[in-house]
């Protein structure tokens, strides 16, 4: 069992991308609801679309590391977001997430120092519930659906859980993202974690951060390029997988 953890230990890191609107909207609800938090922002978009840019003075908040390169990827930016933390724990975000009263951070941080935890994730709006990741067809193709290992109270153990979510820098920092998967990275992120590094992975399901989508053409763009999940797929040997709607989608 973990020693009780504060705010001040936890780094909330975030990536974005041609959204400044939507991480200002992200930082200055953080202020709002967590005294003095560290924040790191790593953010690989054209210059004209930088958080920075555009909210400087919000930025004066944050850590913000703007990259040279334009669409290094979500993994390249998450990893630098990681390795810039100066703190024992991170906490990540994605740039369109709002704080709000359901995200009851104190029971995050009382819940991960009680269990046995890995990976602590909250609730996305609707989304964001327990889901498990499952091969079938003789290990061919990955299933993913709705599921749980167990549940204890309103924590519930699974294999994959949302963007936002409590862990110790080291664990992330030693598992990474994939850097060659620019987008489509989510799940080959958590099949690695609960498949593979054997990582304890849960979600709080009385604690919720409120997903505010923003999109724009160019982030549409950069989002939906299928060849990185195909990527995702071959590189584990599946040849398809199936979403909890019964979608198949093939490598």
């Amino acid at each position: 069992m973990a020693n009780s953890i504060s705010t001040a230990d936890i780094t909330f890191c975030i990536k974005t991308i041609h959204r400044p609107w939507s991480c200002h909207r992200l930082v200055e609800s953080l202020r709002e609801r967590i005294p003095n938090p560290n924040i790191v922002v790593v953010d690989d978009g054209r210059h004209e679309l930088r958080f920075s840019e555009k909210y400087p003075e919000t930025a004066g908040h944050c850590t913000v590391i703007n990259l040279e390169q334009h669409d290094v990827g979500v993994g390249v930016g998450r990893n630098a977001a990681i390795d810039a933390a100066t703190t024992e724990y991170i906490f990540l975000l994605d740039d369109d997430h709002v704080a709000t009263e359901s995200l009851h951070f104190d029971r995050v941080c009382e819940y991960f120092a009680t269990h046995d935890l890995d990976i602590l994730a909250v609730r996305q709006g609707n989304g964001g519930r327990p889901t498990m990741l499952s091969p079938l067809m003789n290990g061919k193709r990955i299933w993913m659906h709705r599921g749980e290992y167990q549940r204890l109270g309103t924590v519930a153990w699974c294999d994959m859980v949302s963007n936002a979510f409590l862990a110790r820098k080291e664990t992330i920092a030693t598992l990474r993202w994939d850097e060659q998967i620019k987008t489509y990275e989510h799940w080959e992120f958590f099949y690695r974690a609960s498949h593979v590094a054997n990582l304890q992975i849960a979600v709080a399901i009385d604690c919720a951060i409120h997903h505010a989508h923003v999109t724009s053409k160019s982030y549409r763009n950069l989002r939906a390029r299928s060849k990185f999940r195909a990527m995702g797929l071959r590189k584990h040997g599946f040849h398809s997988m199936r979403y909890p709607g019964g979608q198949i989608v093939r490598a």
